[in-house]
């Protein structure tokens, strides 16, 4: 029987929309500027073209999500596939070389590896936890990349393509119901502004965690103990209650199941074999993983209740050994006070004078903060709903999940980081509560498509501006990444090297460990200061021996580094110019690497 054109149409629109996005994204990608960023990021150097694509592809995924027919498997994951390459690989795709100064350290590790064949826990904190830059450097080497910084741009689409499959299927595994698990994918893909998916160590354990959950919830659900069946029985004659109030029909609860008993084994000890990657992979994510798991193992909602003992084992196991090194460079607690593990700071009084109000890029970046709040809001008012709907069991686990991260905060700030990674770890969990928020009822609705349709709208457009509006200090220029491997290979233990507070990344090779040593880097703004304006190259080889009294001084003069002095005011504009004219024409100086940015000279010891 032939299709009627109107069904045809219907079939083949949204298949015709997808090719026309991926199309426009494309050809705006190839008319993006390579141009000097400004405090806007990407924002305003993207084309128009560019963002109506993506716009196309981010409608398509809202309406295959609220339709009344949703679209097949096929063309929704193909629609959010298309979505997270758009939004994830475009600025690694716009970048020359990898991007984020905080790469490059973990590239370093990776290549001190691969070319010593061995880590070296008294180097530093990383080879201490080297899971994952030993496996990294294993397949770079079978795949014949010595160098990661031959690979490690595309980790940021690569950890995203996988982590939204991993939250799809686990929220699959907790529901039957097409339309939540997808919007529950689609939120996740457009609340997660954190920039958590870049080469490092804390990318790879989240994935494993997220593994890790899967498995558990998949192969391992079991009835609680009795005092929580008998919380969750009166929260269930509450939602009775409620539905009676209102009239509500009763709907169908989502069933939290009960598992193949064969598949538990191999649950079990894939959980282990995990748990053990993350342990020795990165410091932080073994204990999210206990915060949110153990609880639940405890109370019974998982089989194998000492399976929790066993997660807090493995990674005590490793801490003790590494605890004496931890205590010493960085500190086990910084304390219990929430507010400031979370880098919270009170506003100054008068700080904010009506009418002063200035758009900027660093003005665009507090919608991260409304973004959080819209996906957190949202998801908490799905697990009441949820739970007034009936659905106890289910809602207090996932609830649990999206409320454990925060408890880290009660020890550890992470560097400044924690509440980066509460909301990283919680999110998969609030994208759930976001999706049933809108979707709990026994009927689609029509306030239920306009809600829905509005809340990811808006996710949309928060997480765009957010992402890449700070792509200016997320970059680091091709010559700036070329003179840094030309000092990895060239200089040795013992060398001193100048550069500015400006970042430069001196950890990029097999020989990072020569830049840790004490005084082996130093900065031209001391000896600016010292100089106090009568800078000379004889004057700077003099302070040189008396910081370290190194063979060899490098000096490090880029355009990156006069740009930053001017901006940041860190000494006068014109000193590096001077003293780059000075080691160019002097004696005692020598050009020994140029390129079209980036400068380093040598200047040999008076000793």
């Amino acid at each position: 029987m032939a299709v009627r054109p109107a069904r045809g149409l219907r079939l083949v629109l949204p298949w015709l929309i997808l090719g026309v996005s991926a199309a426009l994204w494309g050809i705006g990608l190839a008319m993006t500027p390579q141009v000097e960023l400004d405090d806007f990021g990407l924002l305003t150097v993207l084309p128009p073209v560019w963002f109506v694509g993506v716009a196309l592809v981010v409608g398509l995924c809202i309406w295959g999500t609220v339709a009344h027919r949703m679209f097949s498997p096929r063309l929704i994951s193909a629609s959010l596939t298309g979505l997270v390459l758009m939004l994830y690989a475009t600025p690694a795709l716009l970048a020359s070389v990898p991007r984020f100064p905080w790469t490059y350290k973990h590239i370093a590790v990776t290549n001190f590896i691969s070319g010593t064949g061995q880590v070296d826990p008294s180097i530093d904190i990383y080879n201490r936890w080297p899971g994952f830059f030993s496996l990294s450097a294993f397949l770079g080497d079978v795949m014949g990349y010595r160098n990661a910084l031959d690979y490690a741009a595309w980790a940021e689409t690569g950890f995203a393509l996988v982590d939204a499959v991993l939250v799809l299927a686990i929220a699959r595994s907790i529901t039957g119901r097409a339309r939540i698990y997808w919007t529950a994918t689609l939120v996740f893909t457009l609340s997660n502004w954190v920039n958590q998916n870049y080469y490092s160590p804390q990318s790879f354990s989240y994935t494993m965690y997220l593994a890790m959950c899967l498995i558990a919830l998949t192969f391992l659900r079991n009835d609680p103990i009795r005092a929580l069946a008998g919380f969750e029985g009166r929260l269930e004659r509450f939602s009775i209650i409620q539905r009676f109030k209102k009239r509500q029909p009763t709907p169908v609860a989502e069933k939290w199941g009960q598992p193949v008993m064969a598949a538990q084994a191999g649950a079990i000890v894939a959980i282990l074999l995990l748990q053990t990657v993350i342990v020795v992979s990165h410091q932080l994510t073994p204990y999210m993983a206990i915060l949110g798991l153990f609880p639940l193992f405890f109370a019974g909602y998982f089989r194998a209740r000492w399976l929790g003992l066993g997660l807090v084992a493995i990674a005590l196991a490793y801490l003790v050994p590494n605890l004496a090194y931890i205590k010493g460079k960085y500190g086990l607690f910084t304390g219990f006070d929430i507010f400031a593990n979370t880098g919270y700071k009170p506003p100054e009084p008068g700080a904010v004078v009506l009418g002063t109000w200035v758009l900027t890029g660093q003005t665009l970046a507090h919608l991260a903060a409304v973004l959080t709040l819209l996906t957190g809001l949202l998801a908490l008012a799905g697990f009441v709903r949820r739970i007034i709907k009936g659905d106890v069991r289910t809602t207090l686990v996932v609830a649990w999940l999206a409320f454990a991260p925060i408890l880290s905060l009660l020890a550890q700030s992470y560097g400044g980081e924690g509440r980066f990674r509460v909301f990283l770890f919680s999110l998969p969990w609030l994208s759930i509560g976001v999706a049933w928020f809108f979707w709990s009822g026994p009927v689609r609705s029509s306030k239920a498509v306009a809600g829905a349709t509005a809340a990811l709208a808006a996710m949309a457009l928060l997480f765009t501006v957010v992402h890449f509006q700070p792509e200016a200090d997320n970059r680091i220029s091709k010559d700036v990444v070329a003179a840094s491997q030309w000092l990895d290979m060239n200089t040795k233990a013992g060398d001193l090297v100048f550069d500015t507070k400006y970042f430069f990344p001196h950890l990029i090779g097999p020989n990072y460990p020569h830049f840790l040593q004490w005084g082996a880097v130093s900065s031209l703004v001391e000896y600016f200061k010292k100089a106090d304006g009568d800078i000379s190259v004889e004057g700077l080889r003099d302070y040189a021996d008396r910081l370290r009294g190194a063979e060899n001084n490098y000096v490090i003069i880029s355009e990156d580094q006069k740009r930053d002095a001017v901006e940041r005011q860190r000494f006068e504009a014109d000193y590096l110019p001077r003293l780059e004219g000075l080691l160019e024409n002097g004696v005692a100086a020598e050009n020994v690497y140029s390129n079209d940015t980036v400068s380093i000279f040598r200047i040999k010891s008076a000793r």
